[in-house]
């Protein structure tokens, strides 16, 4: 899609030609306004939802996608009035009636959402989802009894749901019935034995039952699987206190992975540094090592694929903003026989660089309980999500660039060396940015979320979907100072072996890679007392 708003303009233009020529060809216009809002321009998107409204006002597909437009930008009013439209259109269309009392229920109006619901699960083929929204409608409307019927039809539609299982014991812990709630999480914990929510929950009805001895042993298993959470931390300590034990502060699954190393060391006795440059080396290398593998188990231990879903998620990503990009534009790609391979080439590593630099910048907040080991420090931490997203993303490329290989495309870079110092310094430079982000933030709460909203805009000015050499000279000119850019082309120059751009400046990037790393671990060290009582 061209960013030239006129261009931009002229084409939605051609879509409504056609739509006025044959209506038939409204899903193009509505896959038209579907691209413009998801590139952020949303009233342009709308405006062109409006006039295919005025072409096609029986459409019920139109209404349900202008109305969620609308939701999403928060003027639920109107989009409710669209919704009602859609709904009386096609009174047996399942999703444009979910999509309506989703949007009662966001208003609080609970009654107007009950009723929709009801009609929509008397058709017979109500989904789990439909079945779970009428709990949370029937129970926010005080109808507990009700809202229990409704979610047991949930899990029986859906049993390897934990979400609707722990609603079920939810409600069933709201009427007192915690014998019922407890069998209930048994099986929840048989289900999803990782899911730090279930053992929670079942401390909770334990202790309302006057057990503390089990509500503790409970408490001590959502806090294993769920060392960071603090919340259920502040359980486990008031539960500690109840039954007279002392509270431990140390990680116990971090702690048997440092088996050799001692934990009962204090501030005041600081564990003795290895002799000589290898062991100290070595004896870093263990914790960063622990802290990887700990990393793996608990980041998405709430995900049925665990860990894979950390692989899965940005090869989804690629997929689908790759097969987007590439039907919308059928032009040759700049370089090599494969538009959608070009686009990978500069997703994979802007990807990396993404994930890496987010994940430092929270590495303190998120790893709280080990940094109360004496042996910790953050930098180890840094390192370890540094290295643990770098080869998540390595293993990414192999499998894409495997598929390549099997469709019949490139598959193995022309200039392996090239490539893989491209991601090496992309990955500095991440590490160096995320541990200045990581900095920032202690004192700028609100820095996180600008740092976001830096990341998207870096998303449209890294080289990732044009080539520069397509761009005018000034243009060019002012998107060679962007130090991804420069790593995302040296990727490129090493994939492809004619691809050597003038522009690329290596030594501007390693510059960048170093000043970044000087700063943000310079600043850590400098401020590491008061990194631990953030202002």
């Amino acid at each position: 899609m061209t960013d030239d708003p006129f261009t931009a303009s002229a084409e939605a233009e051609t879509e409504i030609e056609s739509v006025r020529r044959d209506r038939r060809n409204l899903p193009a216009l509505r896959a038209r306004a579907e691209i413009l809002f998801a590139a952020g321009q949303h009233d342009a998107a709308v405006t062109l939802l409006r006039t295919a409204d005025t072409l096609a006002p029986e459409d019920v597909l139109t209404l349900r996608t202008l109305s969620g437009f609308l939701a999403a930008m928060g003027q639920v009013a109107e989009a409710t009035s669209l919704a009602h439209r859609a709904v009386a259109l096609a009174p047996e269309a399942a999703e444009p009636r979910l999509h309506l009392a989703s949007l009662h229920l966001a208003q609080r109006q609970y009654a107007e959402a009950i009723a929709q619901l009801l009609a929509y699960v008397s058709h017979g083929h109500a989904t789990a989802a439909g079945w779970h929204m009428l709990a949370v409608a029937m129970a926010a409307s005080a109808q507990p009894s009700k809202a229990i019927e409704a979610i047991r039809h949930a899990v029986e539609i859906e049993p390897a749901n934990a979400d609707y299982r722990l609603h079920l014991a939810s409600l069933l812990t709201s009427r007192a019935r915690y014998g019922d709630a407890l069998t209930e999480l048994g099986i929840a914990a048989t289900l999803f034995p990782a899911d730090a929510r279930i053992p929670r929950a079942a401390s909770g009805n334990h202790e309302a039952l006057g057990d503390l001895s089990a509500a503790y042993h409970e408490a001590a298993r959502a806090r294993a699987l769920a060392p960071g959470d603090a919340e259920i931390a502040r359980h486990f300590t008031h539960l500690a206190k109840q039954v007279g034990l002392p509270t431990p502060s140390v990680d116990h699954a971090l702690a048997q992975t440092l088996a050799g190393w001692s934990l009962a060391r204090t501030r005041k006795q600081p564990p003795a540094r290895p002799r000589g440059l290898v062991p100290l080396i070595a004896a870093r290398w263990r914790i960063i090592h622990a802290l990887l593998l700990r990393d793996m188990r608990t980041r998405h231990s709430r995900a049925h694929l665990g860990y894979l879903w950390a692989i899965f998620e940005p090869i989804s990503h690629l997929l689908t903003l790759g097969v987007m990009f590439a039907l919308i534009n059928q032009g040759p790609p700049p370089v090599g026989a494969s538009l959608f391979e070009y686009y990978c080439t500069g997703l994979l590593p802007y990807l990396m660089f993404s994930h890496i630099a987010t994940e430092v910048m929270t590495a303190r907040t998120a790893s709280t309980a080990v940094l109360m080991l004496p042996s910790i420090r953050a930098t180890d931490v840094i390192f370890a999500k540094t290295l643990l997203n770098l080869l998540t993303e390595i293993v990414v490329g192999i499998l894409v660039f495997a598929a390549f290989g099997a469709a019949g495309y490139r598959a193995f870079p022309a200039h392996l060396f090239t490539c893989a110092a491209a991601i090496l310094l992309l990955a500095g430079l991440a590490m160096g940015i995320g541990a200045i982000n990581m900095v920032v933030q202690n004192f700028f709460h609100s820095w996180e979320t600008i740092f976001a909203s830096l990341v998207r805009l870096l998303y449209f000015s890294s080289g990732i979907y044009y080539s520069p050499i397509s761009m005018p000279d000034y243009a060019r000119a002012f998107l060679e100072w962007n130090p991804i850019l420069q790593g995302v082309e040296i990727f490129r120059s090493g994939f492809y072996p004619q691809y050597h751009p003038f522009w690329l400046q290596a030594r501007y990037l390693v510059a960048w890679v170093l000043l970044s790393l000087l700063l943000g671990l310079g600043l850590e060290q400098a401020l590491r007392k008061r990194l631990r009582h953030p202002a």
